[in-house]
């Protein structure tokens, strides 16, 4: 679908995607943007309402985004190097972007599907690092994590650099942002066990036989651990055993040894 030509920084529609840069404005605008041919070229794939692709007008869209394109009733809008690098925030802009409806996931209807199933969640507890976030998503998928789930207090799932560094899982995992205490009576009423990671005395090693059946594992907060309300609902908790006068691991570290270590238990 042909588009336009968009030169000015100062254009309206272009003071509109800027704003989508905070979570202000995602939120208001029920929107937020992907940039780069892997990420616009994932969102175009995965269905999800994609409602324009912006392209430098010098460099034309790239075949693959072009082909991820065909048959969609996408908006293609192209735009001067000046207004690309205004809507980056990569240092090496690739020069295209495109605009993504918020996803509405409802944690309700997938429970239904999932309730009466085995299952491997993910929880984040006050994840804040927008890197630290986004790998854990990442590898989520990789590990084979039914959903994820992230608690109050964590960063914006949709932060650029959260969305960056999901490489796309973003857009095939369900994700949802949930107040975590409110689901730990129905995760256990279903059967499921809660672990929650802990430097705790009574903590149990990580890679002991705890991972199968109806599984929750908690991650929390890079600077202080998980809340002391979901250690209080912990059914077991767990640590990874650390050398030397390290004292702890990044939380996107921590979070892929651990869903690795269930990952091995639950495929056995």
């Amino acid at each position: 679908m042909a588009g336009v030509t968009i030169t000015s920084v100062q254009n309206p529609q272009v003071k509109r995607w800027c704003q989508l840069h905070s979570r202000k404005g995602r939120e208001e605008q029920g929107s937020f943007l992907v940039e780069g041919v892997h990420l616009v070229e994932e969102a175009l794939r995965s269905g999800k309402a994609v409602t324009a692709v912006i392209y430098d007008s010098e460099r034309g869209i790239d075949p693959v985004v072009a082909k991820a394109l065909a048959g969609r009733n996408v908006r293609q809008i192209a735009a001067s190097a000046a207004v690309m690098a205004k809507l980056s925030e990569t240092r090496t802009p690739q020069g295209i972007v495109a605009e993504v409806m918020l996803d509405s996931a409802d944690w309700d209807r997938w429970w239904d599907t999932q309730a009466d199933r085995d299952f491997l969640l993910l929880l984040l507890d006050g994840v804040q690092d927008p890197g630290n976030l986004g790998t854990i998503i990442r590898t989520a998928e990789a590990a084979g994590v039914d959903a994820v789930v992230i608690g109050s207090g964590s960063v914006d799932l949709y932060n650029g650099k959260v969305v960056r560094a999901t490489m796309g899982s973003i857009f095939r995992l369900p994700v949802f942002a949930r107040e975590l205490h409110q689901l730990t009576g129905l995760l256990k009423a279903a059967g499921a066990s809660l672990l929650v990671t802990a430097l705790d005395p009574s903590s149990r090693s990580y890679d002991e036989p705890l991972y199968r059946g109806k599984t929750a594992i908690v991650i929390g907060s890079e600077a202080r651990g998980v809340s002391d309300g979901m250690l209080a609902e912990a059914t077991h908790k767990v640590h990874i055993p650390l050398s030397g006068q390290a004292e702890s691991l990044n939380a996107a570290v921590a979070a892929g040894v651990i869903l690795y270590e269930a990952r091995r238990q639950r495929l056995a």
